[in-house]
């Protein structure tokens, strides 16, 4: 556990103790409940609204409705279709409609009870092809054909290719809609002061970007928003930006009181914003030695009723595979639809893992008709160091070859010819970004700020921010290792949009390489100006050297370093501010460019075993080979895969958020399966380490290329268990059982 301890609030001991405060355990003085009146409809004209009796509940201190908030079109990427409240329609099933601001929760919840809303059922709008057909309604009037982005990429001539391939391979496939699964339920405090403006707690891992989101829809400027970010007790990409966070803010500046909401369970789920469905249509053609020749992709992806980070998704799944293997050309479309479902946004993987669990199938099946081990097919295809991929990825580094070499001599892949029946291996590899220059053009870096005390110790300060993935214990290891000071004496401070430096957050896999470049970047020009306060101080002959200044065999603290600067600097303590600017480029309109400073690589093998009478598949050993350059903090990085191979067999075996005409179907987490201790087999997890000349102290990101290959490697195991070919996400026994039946 000592290696696991920090200054951290969000330290890990601190959370196994029970003592870290999370957004529920935080209370104000005069702290009001908010509660929202949703939508029972998934698409309806709202006739009227009456609130009176509602005001009228004891303890009852605010009642809002859209005619009593701001007007302006916003949303957290380009397309700004939210609003604060509805007014003239509702979208989704759980849409809000009415907020209500009470002294007790018993009192919100008979405001709720109070509030009457007279409905028109409209025609409703459920599956995203069916969105696009001529005639259907158009839920965004502005937007054309409920089509609010569509993505084109072709590289190279796809018809020769076609007319080169010897076997072509593929189908239709489908991804599910999931339920991230955080053990904190989603929530916000907020409050208003005039002077301040909105102040709001929430956990959000992209901080700056909420402001600017919120900012917008209450057309303030972005210095009258604040963001303050309590440890986050679990996210997976549901909550960069929510509507709780703005209408606990409309609460709050309409009592002046700081008003809190937290969802419970159920009401998170039938609102929740799971990751987003998706149904491919994939080819990939390939000559008769096994050299792909093209790629063909036309993908629907359900965006909801409004745009959260969808598009996102959709440009991912549409270009990341691309750069993993050779194809000789591509051609992708790729659309996102209006739906009258719960919005979509992105949760880990970002679309890569979608798109893997599909190209990854099908390449399995090339292999099996040209009678070739599927390793070696991939490995006659992959890219290598130095090479330049199809979209534009400048490779520094590269080791996915050595990835797989490894990954078969661990898990004795060998062995797959001479398996019981119903066992099965299965192989996907993976690729990945360390944050990805397009999810913010304008600025794609990361500053940091690192300040000696008095005491002696170290604080960082950053924008990104931890929510669980071990950023504090990288950032306090690499600062630790160029000062020479131990990790213990470095506190890591972030999430606060009006104390600590901007930052893009965490998201995108950006924080090791883009946040740890700017942490490397202060404490090596700390250690200068370390050097220069011992020669200032002490005389030319003094060093700076293991944390301490040095002359002639005597050494003085950093304790008493910072001493020395105070006297000399009017009080002022020791600060540095270095900003890290990645040389990438932002994608052109044809989606080629280099977005991000290194990318990491994976190998994974899956071993399973399908019971043939009931169709469970139980994963019965998993082995993990990555490349993620130089590891700064093993044990962390292990968890992170660790945790990726329990979420993506939960995502492939069993969990699944049933939506029907918009209404979740199994919305508690008795329902909701998920995978327990004794779903998780005996896994091992190898690094073949490199320094990428890119990345801090030589690092690659880990925290999505960890799932990425998961839900290929699971499918083709069961694929070769079974002899059938799973398309539809998840594989659940009941499918599994299906296919068996039709032999």
């Amino acid at each position: 556990m000592s290696e696991l301890r920090t200054k951290s609030p969000a330290d890990l001991s601190a959370k196994l103790a029970g003592e870290t405060r999370y957004l529920h355990d935080m209370n104000f003085p005069g702290q009001l409940v908010g509660a929202i009146y949703r939508s029972p409809y998934a698409h309806a004209r709202i006739l009227s609204i009456n609130v009176e009796q509602a005001k009228q509940v004891e303890g009852v201190v605010a009642v809002l409705t859209a005619d009593d908030l701001p007007s302006y079109k916003y949303g957290p990427t380009k397309f700004k279709d939210w609003n604060l409240l509805a007014k003239d329609r509702v979208l989704f099933i759980g849409d809000e409609i009415v907020a209500i601001a009470a002294e007790t929760k018993e009192a919100a919840q008979r405001a709720l009870e109070l509030v009457e809303v007279e409905f028109e059922p409209l025609p409703g709008l459920f599956d995203p092809e069916d969105s696009l057909k001529p005639g259907a309604p158009l839920l965004h009037e502005d937007v054309e054909a409920n089509k609010p982005m569509q993505v084109s990429v072709s590289r190279g001539d796809l018809e020769e290719g076609k007319r080169k391939a010897a076997i072509v391979k593929g189908g239709r496939y489908y991804s599910n809609r999931i339920y991230q699964g955080h053990l904190e339920p989603v929530g916000a405090i907020a409050s208003w002061s005039d002077e301040e403006g909105i102040t709001i707690w929430a956990p959000s891992h992209i901080p700056y970007r909420a402001r600017e989101t919120y900012a917008a829809g209450f057309g303030l400027p972005e210095d009258k928003v604040r963001i303050i970010v309590p440890p986050i007790g679990g996210s997976f990409g549901s909550k960069y930006v929510l509507k709780v966070h703005v209408i606990a803010a409309a609460l709050a500046m309409a009592t002046r009181r700081h008003v809190k909401i937290i969802l419970d369970r159920y009401e998170d789920m039938i609102t929740a914003h799971p990751r987003v469905p998706l149904t491919f249509d994939i080819e990939i053609g390939a000559d008769e030695e096994g050299h792909f020749v093209y790629k063909e992709l036309t993908v629907y992806a359900d965006a909801g009723a409004r745009v959260y980070w969808s598009p996102n998704v959709v440009s991912t799944v549409c270009t990341r595979a691309d750069n993993i293997y050779h194809f000789g050309s591509v051609k992708s479309e790729g659309y996102l639809c209006y739906t009258n479902n719960s919005p979509t946004t992105c949760m880990r993987g970002f679309g890569n893992a979608e798109m893997l669990f599909a190209v990854e199938s099908v390449i399995d099946e090339i292999a099996l008709d040209l009678n070739m081990d599927p390793a070696e097919l991939r490995l006659k295809n992959i890219v290598h160091q130095g090479d330049t991929t199809l979209h534009g990825y400048r490779l520094d580094t590269c080791k996915l070859d050595e990835c797989i070499e490894k990954v078969k001599e661990l898990s004795g892949w060998h062995r797959r010819s001479s398996l019981p029946p119903y066992r099965g291996l299965g192989l996907a590899v993976a690729n990945h970004v360390s944050g990805f220059r397009a999810i913010d053009p304008r600025f794609d870096g990361s500053t940091a700020v690192i300040r000696l005390k008095q005491d002696g110790e170290i604080e960082v300060e950053t924008g990104e921010v931890e929510l669980g993935q071990g950023m504090s214990l990288t950032y306090a290891r690499i600062a630790s290792m160029i000062l020479g000071i131990p990790e213990a004496a470095i506190l890591v401070k972030s999430g606060d949009t009006g104390r600590y430096p901007f930052g893009i957050g965490t998201l995108a896999s950006r924080s090791t390489v883009m946040g740890g470049n700017a942490v490397q970047k202060a404490a090596r020009s700390l250690a200068v100006k370390l050097k220069e306060l011992a020669r200032e101080t002490l005389g030319e002959a003094a060093d700076f050297r293991e944390g301490a200044a040095v002359l002639e065999g005597q050494t003085y603290s950093l304790s008493e370093m910072a001493s020395w600067y105070r006297a000399r600097h009017a009080g002022e303590e020791l600060e540095i501010k270095e900003t890290y600017v990645p040389d990438t480029d932002l994608p052109d309109a044809t989606y080629f460019g280099h977005p991000s400073p290194n990318y990491p690589f994976a190998a994974h093998v899956a071993e399973v075993e399908v019971d043939p009478d009931t169709g469970r598949t139980k994963v019965i050993g998993y082995w993990a080979v990555h490349d993620s350059g130089t590891i700064i903090h093993e044990t962390m990085a292990k968890g992170q895969v660790l945790g990726a191979i329990a979420q993506g067999i939960g995502w492939v075996t069993m969990e699944d958020l049933l939506v029907k005409e918009g209404k979740v179907m199994n919305p508690s987490m008795m329902d909701y399966r998920m995978p327990g201790a004794k779903d998780m087999p005996e896994a091992e997890v190898f690094f073949i380490e490199g320094e990428d000349p890119n990345g801090p102290l030589g690092a690659k990101s880990i925290g999505e290329v960890a799932l990425d290959p998961v839900p290929g490697a699971i499918a083709n195991a069961i694929a070769h268990a079974t002899g059938k070919r799973g398309y539809a996400l998840p594989l659940s026994a009941e499918k599994v059982w299906k296919s068996l039946q039709n032999a």
